[in-house]
């Protein structure tokens, strides 16, 4: 975020829009050139020494195939998208497609063993040359090619800290039954990924093909800053979800129990996050990225519900995964793009930018979200009321949390003040209000220190006079397996 911040204060809209063709072109064809491996090898039900050579083979074969196809391809389709300038990054992108295939079954092995820590230096390595990369070029007036050459540099670091800490490395190979499992469950799954990349992309397509480059860069400004919370969670969510979801897929009581856990756990981040924002767009776009962007903000204040819904469809998407049911993932993927594509093209020439944010929440809130509730009912046969009571709490705290910040931020003039003041309210708030939320994730069958027992003691017994639920009491949440039989009795009545 902060480094978008130093950029977009060197580079114009046209720059970022630019880019943002390029990264079109290129993460709709990503979807389909990793074919679903990392998703079919993260899950625990099947065997990394049966399907990984298979899945090897596949990955490094159909990246190659794709990169050749960005690179060959590169300036008639971003002729085609309104911006003949992106044809260069796209052809540099190329690249980071290679190196995806090459990483894409070890990335599997690391998510399947919750290998966190890999990924963490993987990033944290990969940050120092991309950032560094980023900035020089911007400064010396290479514009979206920043961007691009960035991403390679990133992804070059990041492939070899991965491939450096997988404990095997498989040789590339080819097995029949491998192939059946990957086709069976993989294609689905790459389908409904290229569907996801066109759907993340059709907004972007249309502006930049009816309003121009500029338009596009103001909308993608304000798109990555409602997606914050969906860029925060989406890459934990991705790396842990269908790996942890197909460890228990066979019990159904707590298989229901980790859905509503991870529900109220994203809500617990993603509602405070999105609903701040969307009060203090304007003082946040005019602190972190200046004047020039200030027609942005309308356009946050909407994407951030967008952003805060796509969040919760994305852990049902993985759950879905996770579980087998890939088709269930691409009908309802179908669903949106099929309602998405009119809606988006009557939002832009009504309204712009502006009309675009707008068809998003019309086609995700009550079309999208029904869609996976009915598919994750049809799965596991969970009760809506229990997802609902879940997420509930986090919502209608962070909605009060945003209030208190709305009118905090109205009192003052300067929009640094604003945010600044904004975010201190409403976040305190929320911090204090949900601190009785905490005390079943944070201490559950851990032992508590006597002096913070009496603190959540207290909290506990306010939040039951206020009516939140509460979970078992703090002075037993040293036992898991009386919490687990709450759990279990409760989730049978």
């Amino acid at each position: 975020m902060g480094i978008t911040a130093i950029v977009a204060r060197i580079l114009s809209p046209h720059d970022f829009g630019v880019f943002a063709v390029a990264m079109i072109v290129f993460t709709i064809v990503t979807a389909l050139g990793e074919f679903g491996v990392t998703s079919c090898l993260a899950r625990a039900d099947f065997s990394v020494e049966s399907l990984a050579p298979t899945l090897w083979s596949v990955s490094l074969a159909s990246s190659l195939l794709m990169a050749g196809v960005l690179y060959e391809f590169a300036a008639p389709i971003a002729a085609s998208l309104g911006s003949r300038d992106a044809a260069h990054p796209v052809r540099v992108l190329s690249i980071v497609m290679v190196m995806w295939g090459i990483a894409a079954v070890p990335t599997a092995q690391c998510v399947r063993d919750f290998r966190q820590d890999t990924f963490f230096w993987a990033n944290a390595v990969s940050f120092f040359p991309g950032t560094a990369v980023l900035l020089f070029l911007a400064k010396h007036g290479d514009g979206a090619m920043a961007f691009a050459w960035s991403r390679v540099a990133a992804q070059g670091t990041s492939c070899a800290v991965v491939l450096f800490s997988v404990p095997k490395l498989h040789r590339p190979g080819m097995a029949r039954g491998a192939f059946s499992v990957l086709w069976r469950v993989g294609l689905p799954l790459a389908c409904a990924n290229f569907v996801g990349y066109i759907l993340q992309n059709v907004d972007y397509a249309l502006i930049s093909r009816l309003l121009g480059p500029i338009a596009l860069g103001e909308y993608v400004l304000a798109f990555n800053v409602a997606s914050w919370s969906s860029t925060l969670l989406g890459s934990v969510l991705g790396s842990v979800s269908i790996p942890a979801f197909s460890r228990v897929k066979d019990d159904a009581i707590r298989l229901r129990a980790a859905m509503a856990d991870g529900i109220r756990v994203v809500m617990l981040i993603a509602a405070p996050m999105c609903m701040v924002v969307a009060v203090l767009a304007r003082p946040l776009v005019l602190t972190l990225y200046g004047t020039r962007w200030a027609s942005s903000a309308a356009v946050l204040s909407i994407l951030v519900f967008y952003g805060l819904i796509s969040v919760v469809g994305v852990i049902f998407a993985s759950m879905l995964a996770a579980l087998g049911r890939s088709k269930f993932v691409l009908a309802v993927q179908l669903i949106w793009l099929v309602g998405l594509v009119p809606a988006m093209l009557i939002g832009v020439h009504e309204d712009g930018i502006l009309g675009a944010a707008i068809a998003h929440i019309v086609i995700i809130g009550p079309v999208v979200l029904p869609c996976y509730v009915i598919a994750l009912r049809r799965a596991t046969g969970v009760r809506v009321s229990l997802l609902a009571k879940a997420a509930f709490p986090s919502l209608a705290i962070a909605v009060a949390a945003a209030g208190l910040a709305w009118y905090t931020a109205s009192r003052f003039e300067s929009p640094l003040v604003q945010l600044t003041a904004g975010v201190a309210a409403g976040g305190s708030l929320y911090a204090v209000m949900m601190v009785p939320q905490l005390i079943p994730l944070v201490t559950r069958g851990r032992a508590i220190p006597p002096k913070a027992k009496k603190i959540l003691v207290v909290y506990y017994r306010t939040g039951r006079m206020l009516g939140l639920p509460m979970g078992p009491p703090p002075q037993h949440a040293a036992s898991r397996q009386r919490y687990r039989a709450v759990t279990r009795n409760q989730l049978s009545r």
